[in-house]
Order: structure tokens, then C-alpha cells, then sequence
């Protein structure tokens, strides 16, 4: 069975690290130039475990394709790591290989890809694909001298949570066999017994540990993005603390009037709560991935667009939404855009000088 990555970057490659000795795992992409690098490379990348007294391990693809290019005409299992706000358009050249057969995983920053995928992709919802949301706290970045390369840092170690997602989002079923057909499809097995640490869960319990996470992001990505360092840098500043505070409390008030299911989940009510978060915050930004430098930061640094509008952005719109603000989060949002806006300008000013 071929495997397809679409979105090759720091966790799309490291979770292809767990597949590619058991599937022949294929990189979708974009640029010409970096699959003629890979393929002078014997389609080899390495994953440096910088927990493990940085240990390098080589890994081999079978292969790296443009979309159009692409071998098999069904695309079996595709994993999804591109940034939020590209998952839509990236999709388009490869909708005519996928089916209701096709299995799809995305493991993102961010929230509301499914939505957009259900209501712009596939609206029939006997045509979708079954779709796997994940949920990683693994730490992964790419070094400086590695640009170009499909060479990456494991940071820190956490883990990858799966869900099977309803084809149906207003259904309130929850369905435990889904933990079961995530066992019985083989990808994911390999990812339940790999080094990633895969555990699979019913959709509501993951719910819970999405968002969980997603606040990690929203305090995590954008502070240490504006104040441009790696994490451990900001772990024992007192504003580190108050901030993280400010911005969970007001994202947890928005996300349990969002979504009803938390109010009657008492897993939720257990783990969602402002103190506890915050904590949570800090144990994966600080504990277990110290010497990470967050993804938007990298984004930040060169140049690239980021996924603030999927991360903060995403509360300020489910704020709106529900009738509510979210002034912290909106502020950081705009700190982001200021920061984004004022590392191109100097970028602009040294190439000119």
C-alpha cells in the first residue's frame, strides 16, 4: 500500500519516520528543485532526536511527486500536514484520486479544516472520505544548515491522539467501534505501535484533547513568534505565566459556549479548566519541548505566511460568533501581524543594502 504526505514539513516527515519502513511513503511536492534534491540524496531524509543526546536516524521514501505526477490513480491513505489555511487548495489537483474509500489524516495546528473541507470539498456526505483528526505534541524543527532538506530536529517527545471524524458533524453519536476501524486499517495501527506513541480515541473525547492542545498553540506559537525565541527562553519570566492566564481563560470561555458537547463531557470539565491548562501550557512548551522553536516562529523567520487566523484567530471568529470578544487573543493576533510585517520589511531593507 503507498502512502501519501502532502505537506512534508516537520511533522509530515516525522510521522512518515514511523511509516516508512512498513508502506512505501510518497512526498507530494510543490517544488521541482526540491525533489530533484531529494532524489540526489537517494530519497533519504534524517530525523536528529535532540532528546536523545542527538541522535541522527536515516529514513528512505519510495518517492517525492508534484501533485499532478503522482503514480497510483486512488490515492489508499493520505496524510495531511500542510499549513491550515492551504489545506483546501492543496487538495484540488488530487480530489479526482480520492474517494469514499480513501483515508485521510490531518495532523495540524489550528481549528475548522474539517469544517471547511465538509462544507467547500465535500458537502455529499456519502462522497467523503473518512477523514482522522490528530493531535501531536512531538516537537519538530529544521536548523538553519538543513534548508532545502527534508532533514529535521525531533525536539521533544509527546504524542500523536487520533480520532475517526463523524461524516457528519451535527451527529451526536459516539461511536466507540470507531477506535476499533482505526485499529483494523493498517496505517494506523502502525502509528498506534510505532515510536510516535499513536493512541486512538472516540470523537468526543478527542474533542477535548484538541482543544487541549490548541491552546498550547495559541499561547505557545505566537509568544514565542513575537518575542522571537525558543521556548525555553520565556519559561521563567513572571509575564509568561500572567499572559498564558489571559489568553486560556478568555479562550476557554469562548470554546465551551462554541462547542456545547464540553459542557456535558466530564472529561472536559475535569481537564478544561483555566489552572490546569496553563499548566499543561507550560509542561509541553517548557517540558517537553524546551529547545523547540514553535512552527509559526519558524514561519516568522522565513518569511512565510503563518496559521494565526486558525490558532488565535480561530477564537476571536468562534468569539464573534457566539456574541462574545476575545480581546487578549485579538491582540495577540495583531502583535503577530505587526511582527510578521516588520521582519519582512527588515528582510526587504538588508537585501537592498
Amino acid at each position: 500500500m503507498s502512502v501519501y504526505v502532502l505537506g512534508a514539513g516537520a511533522m509530515g516527515t516525522l510521522i512518515s519516520a514511523s511509516l516508512a519502513k512498513q508502506f512505501k511513503v510518497n512526498f507530494i511536492i510543490r517544488n521541482a528543485a526540491k525533489i530533484d534534491n531529494l532524489a540526489k540524496t537517494g530519497n533519504m531524509f534524517s530525523i536528529t532526536r535532540l532528546f536523545d543526546n542527538n541522535s541522527t536516524t536515516q529514513y528512505t521514501i519510495n518517492g517525492a511527486f508534484q501533485a499532478d505526477k503522482i503514480p497510483d490513480n486512488h490515492i489508499d491513505f493520505l496524510l495531511i500536514s500542510v499549513k491550515t489555511f492551504d489545506t483546501v487548495k492543496s487538495l484540488a489537483p488530487l480530489l479526482d484520486k480520492i474517494s469514499e474509500k480513501t483515508r485521510i489524516l490531518l495532523v495540524q495546528n489550528g481549528m475548522g479544516v474539517v469544517d471547511e473541507l465538509y462544507n467547500e470539498v465535500w458537502t455529499d456526505i456519502s462522497k467523503r472520505p473518512t477523514i482522522y483528526q490528530g493531535v501531536i505534541s512531538h516537537g519538530a524543527w529544521q536548523s538553519a544548515e538543513n534548508h532545502n532538506t527534508y532533514n529535521y530536529n525531533h525536539a521533544g517527545f509527546g504524542y500523536l491522539k487520533v480520532c475517526k471524524v463523524p461524516r457528519d458533524l451535527k451527529s451526536t453519536k459516539t461511536l466507540k467501534e470507531d477506535e476499533a476501524f482505526m485499529k483494523n486499517d493498517a496505517v494506523m495501527d502502525a502509528l498506534f505501535k510505532s515510536d510516535i506513541a499513536g493512541t486512538g480515541y472516540s470523537y468526543d473525547v478527542l474533542l477535548v484533547y484538541q482543544i487541549q492542545k490548541f491552546l498550547v498553540n495559541c499561547c505557545m506559537n505566537a509568544t514565542t513568534s513575537i518575542v522571537d525565541a525558543i521556548n525555553y527562553k520565556i519559561s521563567e519570566i513572571p509575564e509568561t505565566h500572567d499572559l498564558f492566564t489571559g489568553i486560556v481563560d478568555e479562550g476557554l470561555t469562548v470554546l465551551f459556549k462554541a462547542y456545547p458537547a464540553l459542557a456535558k463531557s466530564e472529561l472536559a470539565q475535569s481537564l478544561l479548566t483555566t489552572e490546569k491548562q496553563v499548566e499543561f501550557v507550560k509542561h509541553i512548551g517548557f517540558g517537553v519541548n524546551p529547545k523547540n522553536s514553535t512552527s509559526m516562529r519558524q514561519d516568522v523567520l522565513n518569511l512565510r505566511d503563518t496559521e494565526i487566523d486558525y490558532i488565535n484567530g480561530h477564537i476571536i471568529k468562534k468569539a464573534k460568533e457566539c456574541g462574545l470578544t476575545a480581546p487578549i487573543n485579538s491582540t495577540i493576533r495583531q502583535l503577530l501581524k505587526m511582527k510578521q510585517a516588520v521582519t519582512r520589511i527588515n528582510s526587504a531593507e538588508a537585501e537592498n543594502n
